[in-house]
C-alpha cells in the first residue's frame, strides 16, 4: 500500500482534486437553472446579491495588499482562489447531510435538532473543508510558509463566505418572501467576523502543526485549530440577544489578528511568545 501510494498518489490526489472542483462548481451554480423558479424574481436576486460587494471588494483588495506584503507566490494564491471558491461549499454541505442523517439514526429528538442542528453539523464541517483548500495547497505546493497559510485560508474563507451569502440570498428570493434583501444584509454585516477569521487561524494552525513550526508550538496550533470550531459552534448555538453576533465575531476577529501578528513578525526574528501571550 504504502509503495502503491509513494508511485501513484500524487496523481491520484490530483484527479480527486480536480474531481472535486468539478463538482463543487457543477454543484453550486446548478441550483440557479432550477427551471420552477419564477423568471421575474431573477432581477431581485442579481441586486440582492450584488450587495457582497459590499464587502468583497474591500476583502479582496486587502487580500491583494497582504500578499505583497507576505511576498506570497501566484501558484499559492490561484490555487486557493479555485479551491476555495469550489470545494468548501460542496463538502461542507456534504458533511452536514451526512452528520445530520448519523443523528437522526441515533434517534436524537427533533427538539433538540432543531434548537442545536446547526451547531452541532456546521462548525465541524466547515471548518475542516475549508482546512482541505489550505492542505490541498500545501500539498501541490509542495509545503508552504505561515504566511502562505494565512493568506490561503483567508481566500478559503473569503469565497466560502461570498458562495455561501450568494445561495442564502438566492433562497430567500426564490422562497415564501419573494425578497432576499432582508437577508443580504444580514449576511453582509456579519461577514467580516465570521469564516474568513475561522479560516484564518485554522488554516495556520493546521499547517504550523504539519510542519511542526518552531515559531508555533504544538500546543497553540492545537489551540488555533480546536479555537474556530469552538466559536463556530458558540456562534450556532441557540444563544439569544442581539450581543452574540457581535461578541464571537470580535472574538474571531482579534484571533485572526493575533495569528496575523505571528505570521507577519516571522522574518524579523522576533520570539512569538514575547510578542503576545494567550
Amino acid at each position: 500500500m504504502k509503495k502503491f501510494i509513494n508511485i501513484y498518489g500524487s496523481n491520484l490526489l490530483t484527479i480527486i482534486t480536480l474531481a472535486l472542483v468539478f463538482i463543487g462548481f457543477n454543484d453550486y451554480f446548478v441550483q440557479f437553472a432550477e427551471k420552477d423558479k419564477s423568471q421575474e424574481l431573477f432581477p431581485i436576486f442579481l441586486i440582492a446579491a450584488s450587495t457582497v460587494f459590499l464587502y468583497a471588494i474591500p476583502v479582496a483588495l486587502f487580500i491583494y495588499y497582504l500578499v505583497k506584503r507576505f511576498n506570497v507566490s501566484g501558484k499559492v494564491v490561484l490555487l486557493s482562489l479555485i479551491f476555495g471558491f469550489t470545494i468548501p461549499l460542496y463538502l461542507a454541505s456534504q458533511g452536514n447531510s451526512l452528520i445530520s442523517l448519523l443523528l437522526f439514526s441515533l434517534n436524537v429528538p427533533k427538539e433538540i435538532l432543531s434548537k442545536w442542528g446547526a451547531a452541532m453539523t456546521a462548525p465541524f464541517t466547515e471548518e475542516i473543508a475549508k482546512g482541505i483548500v489550505v492542505l490541498l495547497t500545501y500539498f501541490f505546493c509542495k509545503k508552504i510558509s505561515l504566511k502562505d497559510a494565512f493568506i490561503s485560508g483567508m481566500i478559503s474563507g473569503f469565497g466560502f463566505q461570498v458562495l455561501e451569502d450568494v445561495a442564502y440570498i438566492f433562497q430567500s428570493t426564490f422562497g415564501e418572501t419573494n425578497t432576499g434583501f432582508s437577508i443580504a444584509f444580514e449576511r453582509v454585516s456579519n461577514a467580516l467576523g465570521s469564516h474568513m477569521g475561522f479560516a484564518i487561524v485554522f488554516g495556520v494552525g493546521l499547517i504550523a502543526l504539519l510542519k511542526k513550526e518552531t515559531s508555533i508550538p504544538k500546543s497553540k496550533a492545537l489551540f488555533f485549530i480546536i479555537a474556530p470550531i469552538v466559536l463556530h459552534f458558540a456562534w450556532n448555538s441557540p444563544l439569544e440577544g442581539d450581543w452574540v453576533t457581535p461578541l464571537f465575531g470580535s472574538i474571531n476577529l482579534c484571533l485572526a489578528y493575533y495569528v496575523f501578528t505571528i505570521v507577519d513578525s516571522l522574518d524579523e526574528g522576533i520570539k512569538i511568545d514575547k510578542i503576545v501571550q494567550v
